[in-house]
């Protein structure tokens, strides 16, 4: 039994023995005067009233107040480890929920263990990476773009990624998950953190040689951009190069793109979003520069310098990997299976 349960049976006891004396002092004294009128009755005198009706009820104040000095402190002295015990307890209830429900919606995807893997695409080309989940916190450390980790991760849950194979899971966006069941997915990815994060190196091609703007273009931004810089889910990068200046789309490259209360619609490639975890060096990412100012148009059309995203109902086949997720979903309603993907984390 803990120290606060005998506290309070002691109290409830001393409690009940003072309400009960007090009872029968007052039956007492009512049986002797219950046939006198109330305003004919004799006041107490003064012996009564200093003598030992004053010192028992001063005797049960000190014996309460001696009680309370002991109790209170006791009391408020476990509250912390109560405090955290009954914290701890939550946070397993919540672990082993969202262990559940990554394995039902998330590991077909991001992997039995959340290390990452590819889901199917939403254009029939190639599969689209599923990045890896355990090493989040690692690999935005120092984001510019990512500065709260949890609220991250809730935010791609909750709305998911348009445009990509990661559906809307929050029940506030039309998804069918709890608010519950999202922080509980949370809680179980943050608490399988590794700790590691891949260093940014140079890329290189299949034939372990330094892979060129254009590969690197096709490999990892045409799934997204189109291999003709059309845009897909993506923008069109076809007057990309009027719109930013070469050292802002680096910045984009090595960044990502965060648009407000909607999480990130473009991964950072200096942050590990391919499986397996990709870096890239500034090195690489400036050979796609290069190539992006070298693949555009002698002529540019006249809207080249707006922003803009093409419907993605009948996207161009895109080849290779992916860079931005900007645009409208596709007609994917999401239900409860592993197509869950955190793909943007």
């Amino acid at each position: 039994m803990s120290t606060i349960t005998i506290a309070i049976v002691i109290l409830a006891v001393g409690a009940a023995i003072t309400l009960v004396l007090l009872l029968a002092s007052s039956n007492a004294r009512r049986k002797l005067s219950s046939s006198i009128p109330p305003a004919m009755r004799p006041a107490p005198a003064d012996e009564e009233l200093e003598g030992n009706h004053l010192e028992r009820m001063l005797a049960w104040g000190l014996v309460l107040v001696l009680f309370f000095a002991v109790f209170l402190p006791v009391y408020w002295l476990r509250e912390p480890t109560r405090a955290q015990d009954k914290q701890e307890g939550l946070f397993s209830r919540s672990f082993t929920t969202g262990e559940e429900l990554y394995v039902a919606n998330c590991a077909e995807c991001h992997g039995a263990d959340g290390s990452g893997g590819a889901a199917v695409s939403p254009y029939g080309s190639d599969s689209w990476p599923a990045p890896n989940l355990l090493n989040i916190s690692a690999r935005y450390a120092e984001s510019r773009i990512v500065v709260d980790i949890r609220e991250y991760i809730e935010e791609t849950l909750h709305r998911g990624r348009p445009g990509t194979p990661m559906p809307t899971w929050g029940a506030a966006y039309g998804g069918p998950m709890t608010d519950f069941q999202i922080d509980a997915i949370t809680d179980w990815i943050l608490a399988n953190q590794t700790g590691e994060a891949a260093e940014a190196t140079a890329a290189v091609n299949a034939e372990g040689q330094q892979a060129s703007g254009e590969e690197l273009y096709l490999q990892n931004c045409a799934r997204c951009h189109g291999a003709q810089l059309e845009g897909i889910v993506g923008p069109s990068l076809i007057g990309v190069t009027e719109r930013h200046s070469d050292e802002t789309i680096l910045g984009i490259l090595q960044n990502g793109i965060s648009i407000t209360g909607g999480g990130m619609s473009m991964p950072p490639w200096q942050e590990g979003y391919m499986y397996p975890d990709t870096r890239y060096d500034d090195e690489s990412l400036n050979r796609i520069v290069e190539y992006l100012n070298a693949a555009q148009p002698d002529s540019l059309p006249e809207d080249a310098g707006q922003y803009q995203t093409p419907n993605v109902g009948e996207p161009a086949e895109p080849t290779g990997g992916s860079e931005a997720d900007g645009g409208e979903a596709p007609d994917d309603e999401p239900t409860a299976d592993p197509t869950d993907d955190t793909t943007e984390v």
